[in-house]
Formats: structure tokens, C-alpha cells, sequence
């Protein structure tokens, strides 16, 4: 596969579990009706009408009052307060009433397992994951539909003559050849091998591909997470056939599918690093797209435009008002998947994608003329209102 990796600093303001059989547990786990949610320790059920606060850079601000009779999956118990996920927490005090799932729920909560691949039939995916949250186009000719629940479980998936061609996910309980999200490269090399090919900029490896019987597989590796693995995607050789370049053709309404992408990815990221979803601002996305067609009609790659106008000067230029902002651009990945990932991997660029300063984004991307089709440009603009 080619892969053209270009990365630039961005600018920025500012107990061992019981021995339970895997055929033992339903799937997906439910606790008294409720579905038991990955990571989710316990619930707590509250008594007295109390706070839930929003971390906020360490700080606890008030978020909202909750009232007797509601109830909050628990995902941390930091002793003094209970995590409930997406940054919000919970006094641990006489106004709630803390409880955990059966042991044997845990696990099989812990060990569940997706189990449908490349080649399986389209009607495998709907009974496991629901339904589809938004439909794009991708650069193979052929259509990705995306799955979450709020984006937990994030899945992109392609299908050709009704089979499962393409599959990207974030999803920690899918496994694929026995491997899954979270596992080290030890662990993956002792699953998979060491015969294969690695992609990126940087040590250590970012990517590692595999070309298996009947598809490619690529490993994103997380660098600022011990190694692990951050997300999957595979790829059927019938549908790369379509494409052998991979790069993109130029359209606007791939362009448009990219930017889609690129938001669903952010906001999946977000969720698996327990911070809230972002909104997409029309507006500040005109911006991001104006940006990355400048730098790819003008062909040059930077924060400032050829005028020596910052990030904060165009927003500012075309009436977008922001107390918080930050910037990250790229070029060169084949479509959105490698171009986030790469991001992810940068810690400048990772702390404005998952930094809580900012409740807005929006995205802008732009295919420029290139020797193998089009060249991706891609902008991220990251605001808090």
C-alpha cells in the first residue's frame, strides 16, 4: 500500500476474574433489562436530588441537578467520585446508591466479541451493531456506512455484491485473527507473525500491515499508549482492486464524504478518551475547507496562508467569534482513516482533538491535482464559542 506521510506541529491556543466460558454469554450483556456497556463497572441510582460535574482541566464545574429515580452507568470509582463517562462525575454521598453487576457479567461484558468480517454477508452486520448512522461515499467507488451508539463501537463499513469489503473500527471487543484493540505488538506478532510491511514517519512503527489470503489488514498503533493497538481496518482485495493507486479522484462530493468522516472519527476518539462529543459548525468548517484548498491550489503546507494569515486571523476574518481555537492540518494520507490516525499520534495535534477547551469543530478537505489522482489536504478547526 502507499502511503505519503506528512505531519506538521500544530498551532495551538492556548483481582483475577472467574474462569467463564465465552459460550456461556450472551451478547450483547444485559443487567435488569439495561445493556451493560463496555467498560461499565456498575450504576449508581440516585436518592436525593445532588450535582454531576464536568471535568474540566482537573476542575469540577457544575454540569446539571439530577433528581431521585435516574440512574448513570459508572465507568471509574475513584474513590470519592464515580465517573459516568464523557468527562461528567458523581459525588460519592448518601444522595446515590452505588451498585455493580454480577461478576460473571463483568466478564463476559469484558470478553464480548463481534464476529463478522471481511467477506461476511451485509445482513451479519445490522443484528450486532443497529442501525446506520450515516452513509458516505469512499474513494473505491462504493458507499461507507458508519455504526455507534453514541459513538461507542465506532464502525465504517464498506460492502461489495452485498458482502462485507471493508471494516474500520475503535470497537475494543471486535477481534480479528484473535487480535484486538488494546493488544500490544507483542501480543499481535505472536497472533499474526512478524512477516509484515510497517508504515510512518516516526519511530515507533504507527502502522502495521498485514497482506492476508483474502485481505489487507493495518493496525493502527498507538505511540503515546504503550504501543497499543488504537483502531483496526480491513480491506478486501476486490475493493482495492478498484482503486489500485488507493489516492483519491478528485470530486467534491468525495471531499465532502472525507470531512464527514473525518468529524464521525474525531467525536469516536473523544468517546473512547472519555471526553464530550464535539458539534459541527458549518461555518467554522468553510473556513477549514477555504485552507486547505489554498494550500493545495498553492501548493504549500502551513498553519499560515501565503498572506501570513494565522488560523485565528481567517476565522476571525469570516465572523467566526471564539473565546478557544486551535488548528491541525495534513496531507498526503489516502482518505481519512490513515489521516486521523497520524494525527493521533502527534501530540500536538491529539490534544486539540481531544482537548475539553473546545466544543466545536469543523473540517475541511480538498483534493489537489497530483501525479496518482488527487492529493488529500486536510484542516481541522477547533473552537469554543
Amino acid at each position: 500500500m502507499k502511503k505519503l506521510s506528512i505531519l506538521i506541529l500544530l498551532l495551538i491556543s492556548l483481582s483475577v476474574a472467574p474462569m467463564i466460558s465465552s459460550a456461556s454469554c450472551p451478547t450483547p450483556v444485559y443487567w435488569d433489562g439495561v445493556e451493560l456497556k463496555s467498560g461499565q463497572i456498575g450504576r449508581v441510582l440516585i436518592q436525593k436530588p445532588t450535582t454531576i460535574y464536568k471535568n474540566v482541566h482537573g476542575t469540577f464545574e457544575f454540569s446539571r441537578t439530577v433528581k431521585p429515580g435516574e440512574n448513570y452507568r459508572v465507568y471509574a470509582d475513584k474513590s470519592t467520585y464515580y465517573h459516568l463517562g464523557g468527562g461528567l462525575v458523581i459525588k460519592d454521598d448518601e444522595s446515590i446508591l452505588y451498585q455493580t453487576p454480577s461478576k460473571q457479567k463483568l466478564v463476559c461484558s469484558k470478553n464480548a466479541t463481534t464476529s463478522f468480517t471481511i467477506g461476511d454477508t451485509a445482513a451479519s452486520v445490522t443484528p450486532k451493531l443497529g442501525i446506520v448512522q450515516k452513509k458516505v461515499i469512499n474513494e473505491f467507488g462504493t458507499s461507507t456506512s458508519i455504526y455507534h451508539q453514541n459513538y461507542q463501537n465506532f464502525y465504517a463499513i464498506s460492502f461489495l455484491n452485498n458482502k462485507i469489503a471493508s471494516l474500520y473500527t475503535k470497537d475494543k471487543h471486535y477481534k480479528v485473527n484473535g487480535v484486538s484493540i488494546s493488544n500490544t505488538v507483542s501480543q499481535l506478532e505472536n497472533r499474526l507473525g512478524t512477516n509484515y510491511q510497517t508504515t510512518g514517519n516516526t519511530y515507533p512503527i504507527e502502522i502495521i500491515t498485514y497482506q492476508l489470503p483474502k485481505y489487507e489488514a493495518n493496525f493502527f498503533i498507538d505511540v503515546h499508549n504503550d504501543n497499543k493497538i488504537s483502531a483496526i481496518l480491513l480491506i478486501d482485495y476486490q475493493l482495492m482492486n478498484k482503486n489500485p493507486n488507493l489516492y483519491p479522484k478528485k470530486s467534491t462530493s468525495l471531499e465532502a464524504s472525507y470531512e464527514t468522516m473525518l468529524f464521525e472519527l474525531i467525536n469516536a476518539e473523544r468517546k473512547v478518551q472519555g471526553v464530550p462529543v464535539l458539534q459541527n459548525a458549518s461555518k467554522v468548517a468553510a473556513v477549514a475547507r477555504k485552507h486547505s484548498a489554498d494550500m493545495g491550489t498553492n501548493e504549500y503546507f502551513s498553519h499560515d496562508n501565503l498572506k501570513g494569515q494565522s488560523p485565528f486571523d481567517r476565522l476571525a476574518t469570516d465572523g467566526v467569534t471564539f473565546r478557544n481555537a486551535g488548528e491541525n492540518i495534513a496531507t498526503g494520507y489516502t482518505n481519512a482513516y490513515f489521516a486521523h490516525e497520524a494525527l493521533m499520534n502527534s501530540l500536538g495535534h491529539r490534544k486539540n482533538i481531544v482537548s475539553t477547551a473546545y466544543t466545536h469543530v469543523g473540517v475541511g478537505v480538498f483534493f489537489a491535482k497530483w501525479t496518482y489522482g488527487s492529493i488529500p489536504y486536510y484542516t481541522e478547526n477547533f473552537i469554543k464559542p
